[in-house]
């Protein structure tokens, strides 16, 4: 509000002629660059205590009593003023030194980070005075305001949605950014139709072009137009791919594309060491057990999502195997080897003078004694038989014309040494001279003989002589 200087003199000598006491002083409120505009809404103090404000004149009326307090007025925008009234005053002219600050604008795309040329700024006081700018190459613009006061903000460029915003000015340099949304501008989000979540890396095309990768949100931010259809290819690792036409609105903001998990049909497959299917392997995948091989060493397990698996296979004999298998899109086959879990157990079969014994018949006993395994010696009387390590058997050896024998063998008593006598040299001397066989029948049967003569005779009755019954008669 602006006042003529001899206007505000004659107001303070009215107010000083109608006040009837010295107990109440006029504060009178004014820019000190220009005397004819009054300052309302200035905050007055008195002993450090807020007082009251001064009204749309600029005034305030200060009642004390006793001494003259101390004063201070206040105003966003303007340097504060102390003081005291004197002895005398009535009145009091408080000049307030108005305080700029530089508001320094900088508007670039939220996009690209690119700097918006050529950006309409305005901002406007609450007094409802405006000022304008317009952003430079760089996206910068100053505006010269008030210190210590509220603006409204309103920045609008072409291609681009309008921003709004509530600034406070500060002391000589306010600094405020904005960033604003292209018309444009669409986000595309990738989304498992399962469970919602986002996908990562998804490949998206738009009408054809390449358009880019989602982030780790699931998100791409594309330029598309609104109000045209358009057609969408989207893929990622996993998932079928979609292909579907739609249209943009221009209430859209984010678009949900939800991909299906593609499924896949494995076919595993065990193997011995020579490549022999194995049947009646049992298989597990993350720990539940799927079924067993049949006689191909095969077992099919339909719609797996394509993503890692473990697999365990157990066979018995075999060592167990353990692997991490990630199916493709298309069927696939799962190729596991097991390794025996039985090492070479040897055995070298020999005769009675030590010499080797070849096609003898091995049999590798198990602890009811039937039998696990067999083979027959070789040329240098050896063969090899399967056999847990360090696991205690018993083998047993046959071979046509020799007396069979059994003995105690391990893997770790390679080799394991089994004797076979023959019939015809079973009893021969060490220096092999004479057959001691036929000696021995002989003795044996002199000795039944004697035996059973001593034995006929003993039952035999014995008769008296005539003699002595003739005597006793």
């Amino acid at each position: 509000m602006h006042f003529p200087a001899a206007c505000i003199v004659s107001i303070c000598l009215i107010l000083s002629l109608c006040l009837v006491t010295g107990s109440s002083v006029m504060i009178i409120v004014f820019e000190q660059s220009d005397r004819t505009v009054l300052i309302p809404e200035a905050i007055v103090y008195a002993d450090g205590k807020i007082a009251g404000k001064t009204d749309i004149n600029g005034a305030f009326s200060l009642d004390f009593e006793g001494y003259r307090p101390a004063l201070r007025v206040v105003k966003g925008g303007y340097t504060e003023w102390t003081g005291s009234p004197a002895e005398n005053d009535t009145a009091i002219l408080v000049p307030l030194q108005v305080r700029n600050s530089t508001l320094h604008v900088e508007v670039f795309d939220a996009d690209t980070f690119v700097p918006v040329q050529d950006a309409y700024i305005v901002i406007t006081a609450e007094d409802g005075t405006r000022q304008e700018a317009r952003s430079g190459s760089e996206g910068k613009a100053d505006l010269g305001l008030r210190a210590d006061q509220v603006y409204s903000i309103e920045i609008t460029a072409p291609n681009f949605q309008a921003a709004h915003d509530t600034v406070v000015t500060g002391g000589d340099l306010t600094n405020v950014q904005y960033s604003l949304v292209r018309n444009d501008r669409i986000s595309i989000r990738v989304l498992d139709s399962a469970g919602s979540f986002p996908i990562q890396s998804a490949h998206i095309q738009i009408d054809g072009i390449k358009t880019g990768t989602t982030n780790d949100r699931g998100i791409l931010i594309s330029n598309t137009s609104r109000n045209v259809e358009h057609t969408f290819d989207i893929s990622a690792e996993g998932y079928e791919s979609v292909h579907v036409t739609r249209t943009i609105s221009f209430e859209d903001q984010v678009v949900d594309f939800p991909l299906v998990k593609a499924k896949s049909t494995v076919f595993v497959s065990v193997y011995n060491r020579d490549q022999k299917p194995l049947s009646n392997a049992s298989v597990l995948m993350d720990g539940v057990l799927l079924g067993d091989t049949n006689e191909f060493g095969r077992l099919m397990v339909p719609a797996l999502e394509i993503r890692q698996y473990e697999f365990v296979v157990n066979r018995d004999g075999y060592k167990k195997n353990t692997l991490s298998f990630t199916p493709g899109k298309e069927t696939g086959e799962l190729i596991i080897v097991l390794e025996s879990e039985f090492t070479d157990l040897e055995v070298f079969a020999r005769d009675a003078h030590g010499g080797p014994l070849k096609d003898v018949t091995i049999f590798l006993l198990g602890d009811a004694q039937e039998t696990l395994n067999t083979c027959g010696t070789d040329v240098n009387g050896t063969c090899l038989l399967p056999a847990i390590e360090g696991k205690m058997y018993r083998i047993r050896a046959e071979k046509g014309g020799y007396y069979p024998n059994s003995s105690a063998a391990d893997t770790q008593s390679n080799p394991n040494t089994i004797i076979l006598h023959n019939p015809a040299t079973a009893g021969t001397d060490p220096t092999g001279s004479f057959p001691l066989i036929p000696v021995a029948a002989g003795l044996v049967l002199v000795v039944i003989g004697a035996g059973l003569y001593l034995f006929i005779k003993g039952r035999r009755p014995r008769r008296k002589s005539r003699t002595n019954r003739r005597r006793s008669l």
